[in-house]
């Protein structure tokens, strides 16, 4: 499977991360490092991303990179359309053709939360998605983690259910709940959005 490597909305343009550099990985770094503490309870990663040959190596091009070739998985910078100003990323991931599925992740600054950019980045991107071939967008969040949990909601996304302890929090210090979210094309084509 293929995506555009760039989906325009109203107000965002989403590029794909399909060739890495190291300004970019500046770039990305300084938007998660102002954003560490409330990004940091949610996604174990952000502590790992300590500099940005962190970001550049373990994200843009051992996963981002490696993922566009393999078509597994396509991650995307939300930028601003209007000042170009980096908002956070978007990725469709664990993209299986035999099974016509995948999962959405996303994270936003903390200075763009709160105005629907990423409501708008999900629709974009499983649009391309559903259009491509998918059947089944997963989106799963922490059962604490109100604001993501309000984007899949929002987007239309059923809570199918609540894996119960499934993975370790270092923030927490203690196994985590996950809920999750799914979407199918039927839904999509249904126009299946909750306001």
């Amino acid at each position: 499977m293929q995506l555009p490597e760039e989906i325009q909305t109203e107000r965002l343009i989403l590029k794909g991360l399909k060739t890495p550099s190291f300004e970019l990985a500046e770039k990305l770094y300084a938007v998660i490092d102002t954003s560490r503490e409330t990004l940091r309870v949610w996604l174990a990663w952000v502590d790992k991303t300590k500099c940005p040959e962190d970001e550049y190596t373990n994200y843009l091009v051992n996963w981002c990179k490696a993922h566009w070739e393999t078509g597994e998985g396509f991650a995307y910078l939300v930028t601003a359309k209007d000042s170009g100003q980096i908002l956070g990323t978007i990725d469709l991931f664990s993209v299986s053709e035999e099974r016509k599925s995948g999962e959405i992740g996303y994270f936003l600054a903390q200075s763009a939360v709160g105005h629907g950019y990423m409501q708008e980045a999900v629709r974009a991107l499983e649009s391309e998605a559903f259009n491509a071939g998918i059947n089944r967008i997963v989106i799963k969040n922490d059962t604490l983690n109100l604001r993501s949990a309000h984007v899949a909601e929002r987007s239309g996304y059923i809570l199918e259910g609540v894996m119960r302890e499934d993975r370790w929090s270092d923030y927490y210090q203690s196994l985590r709940n996950t809920n999750i979210w799914a979407k199918l094309k039927a839904d999509w084509e249904k126009g299946g959005l909750r306001k």
